[in-house]
């Protein structure tokens, strides 16, 4: 009887494991499952027109708030200097960045994602994550759009978007650390907080 048990048990352990894996996707898949979320979003005949442009933008943040790691991009932002900061500094300063990230990654979704055929091309593999190659087809040009993303449970979370060869991450952390170099971090804390203070 307790072998018998022993057994049920572990084929039930076995099946949650097999639907755990079920429900993991590709980070193409991934990344193309935001992307055609935000694009009904912004093709929604009931949200068209800048009368409802905060609702398509408190929509469009809403997905970027739950696909974004933002603790991670945080560290990375800074380099050397987070590993320098108190545990206050670090979470200060990460809900100062998520917050202006958020709103200036729902700017650029609003005003230039809209009808745009995307293609997706290769996914290559780095470590555990990887970079998924987009391009952006417009009727006179195409833009090349990357999106690494992380492992995290069953899932992925996007850290970096590369937009034309330039690296959103990369350009705060070269500001940051240009502001950090002539004043301090202090000074580009408060500067953060200023600038979040104009966007409520």
């Amino acid at each position: 009887m307790k072998k018998r048990f022993f057994c049920l048990g572990l084929a039930l352990a076995l099946l949650c494991l097999f639907a755990s894996a079920a429900l993991a996707v590709t980070p193409t898949a991934y990344v193309k499952g935001i992307l055609d979320q935000v694009i009904a979003i912004q093709n929604d005949p009931a949200q068209s027109g800048p009368q409802h442009r905060e609702v398509r933008a408190q929509a469009i943040r809403r997905i970027i708030q739950k696909n974004f790691d933002f603790p991670l991009m945080a560290k990375n932002s800074l380099g050397n200097v987070y590993g320098r900061l108190s545990a206050g500094q670090r979470r200060e300063f990460q809900a100062t960045f998520s917050y202006l990230f958020e709103s200036s990654y729902t700017r650029l979704v609003l005003d230039f994602l809209k009808k745009e055929n995307i293609k997706y091309d290769k996914e290559l593999r780095q470590g555990s994550g990887a970079r998924v190659n987009t391009r952006l087809m417009r009727t006179n040009e195409t833009i090349p759009v990357d999106y690494l993303v992380r492992p995290q449970g069953q899932g992925w979370l996007l850290y970096d978007v590369i937009v034309d060869g330039v690296s959103i991450l990369d350009n705060y952390k070269r500001q940051f650390a240009q502001v950090i170099r002539t004043n301090s971090f202090d000074f580009l804390l408060k500067k953060m907080k200023t600038q979040m203070r104009a966007l409520h």
